[in-house]
């Protein structure tokens, strides 16, 4: 099945897009957009691509990448163990600002993950392994045709895994 199911199979089409310049927040309000309750466009997506005034691809920003940005942003003033409610309050309101003046191009992952449509699941699956991301990149002659999650993959798995228990 991983050899036969091809990455043009699972491809998600829709997903949130970004501009190198846009804020943190516009980014995550973005992302919350899909990974919240009602799902919006590019449901599950847990990724947004990023693009260039000239609507050339520069890279992603995954849930990841931001919550990695609020922690550094949190800890910046040392171990938050044993600090006072109020004390925690002051520093995430801090990092919340930090968060909303940040642009995209300072967090978003520039060496994405890159298959081709025509690439079998066990490649994608390698490749979410060789970099340890959560999503794929799908690119034909330098055109992205969409992205995958690795719960996309998860779900190609389980479903031959289930089916044959």
């Amino acid at each position: 099945m991983l050899l036969r199911k091809r990455a043009w199979d699972i491809v998600r089409e829709e997903f949130p897009k970004l501009r190198e310049d846009d804020s943190l927040a516009e980014a995550m309000r973005k992302l919350s957009s899909c990974v919240g309750p009602d799902g919006g466009g590019g449901a599950g997506c847990l990724c947004a691509l990023v693009y260039d005034e000239r609507d050339m691809l520069r890279g992603a920003l995954s849930v990841w990448d931001t919550v990695r940005f609020m922690e550094d942003s949190l800890l910046r003033s040392g171990s938050l163990r044993g600090i006072e409610e109020d004390g925690f309050d002051r520093i995430y309101r801090n990092a919340c600002k930090v968060a909303g003046s940040t642009k995209v191009r300072d967090v978003m992952d520039r060496d994405m993950t890159q298959v081709a449509p025509d690439d079998p699941l066990l490649v994608v699956l390698e490749s979410f392994v060789k970099k340890g991301r959560s999503y794929a990149v799908v690119t034909e002659a330098g055109k992205v045709l969409g992205v995958i999650m690795i719960n996309d993959v998860f779900r190609e798995i389980s479903g031959e895994i289930i089916s044959r228990a």
